[in-house]
């Protein structure tokens, strides 16, 4: 999933909105419009030169209108055939394209907001703003995918996904947990998992999410230091957060990924707000 260049935002507005298939090393192109500071932004030299010359920003949050795109999960069928939709997978979005750079990465990509989970067919819905997103699948069993969609374009989007085969190797997720079960609204509540590479030449993604489908909400988890894109380190990545406003039981599903797209079995989690 490493980066190696940006598709402009008028070759990417005229991509179909149908998923990649991740096959365990391939490599993944950001795709929008360039992050000022970023050495891929029109104008900057090295990596280097562009933090002295032009400051790393983090793009503006989402101010288009409120809008809801609907999706599928699906298998990829292999033979060419009706693809097998998948239940209780979990998606998450990024706002401003896929893959978007961020500078500081001893934390969590701020661009992953929106997330949704499927129902038994297969289907979901979240409640995104308009404009470019990236979005994201994991299922238990499954290699991670994701899929580009520019909601000018339409309003759906699909997601295609393969098995994992014998003999590769999910990372191991262990003491996932929050640190309360039962909060007031609104009041901080921390999620941590200890998290390994099953192998090391897999290391983990940044891709740690955690996702609560009623409220078409997701993040990222804090890696335990800073890492590179594709080489994160293991060890206790965490996330403090806001608890809901209202009222209530909410589900928060969590996986992590590696490099090569292998995903952890999506974990549920339970808290109430009241």
């Amino acid at each position: 999933m490493r980066h190696v260049r940006w598709l402009l935002a008028g070759a990417f507005s005229a991509l179909p909105v149908v998923g990649f298939a991740c096959n365990g090393g391939e490599v993944a192109r950001p795709l929008g419009p360039p992050v000022p500071g970023s050495p891929d932004a029109g104008g900057a030299g090295d990596a280097e030169d562009a933090a002295v010359d032009v400051p790393c920003t983090q793009i503006p949050m989402p101010d288009g209108a409120p809008i809801t795109v609907t999706g599928t999960v699906v298998e990829l069928a292999s033979d060419g055939g009706v693809a097998k939709t998948i239940a209780d997978a979990m998606v998450a979005a990024e706002y401003g394209g896929l893959y978007v750079p961020w500078c500081d990465l001893a934390h969590a990509s701020p661009y992953y907001i929106y997330g949704a989970t499927t129902d038994a067919k297969g289907k979901f819905s979240i409640d995104v703003r308009e404009g470019f997103l990236g979005f994201h699948s994991f299922a238990t069993g499954y290699l991670y995918t994701r899929a580009p969609l520019h909601t000018g374009d339409g309003g759906t989007v699909t997601l295609q996904m393969e098995q994992i085969k014998a003999g590769q190797q999910k990372p191991v997720v262990s003491g996932a947990a929050f640190d309360k079960t039962t909060v007031a609204p609104g009041e901080a509540l921390t999620f941590t998992a200890t998290v390994k590479a099953a192998v090391s030449t897999d290391p983990l993604s940044d891709e740690l999410m955690l996702v609560e489908p009623s409220r078409s909400w997701a993040t990222e988890l804090d890696a335990p230091s800073v890492g590179i894109k594709d080489d994160f380190p293991d060890g206790l990545w965490t996330k403090t957060f806001a608890a809901p406003m209202t009222k209530g039981t909410y589900t928060y599903y969590f996986s992590a990924t590696t490099s090569q797209c292998l995903t952890s079995d999506v974990q549920p989690f339970k808290i109430t707000v009241q």
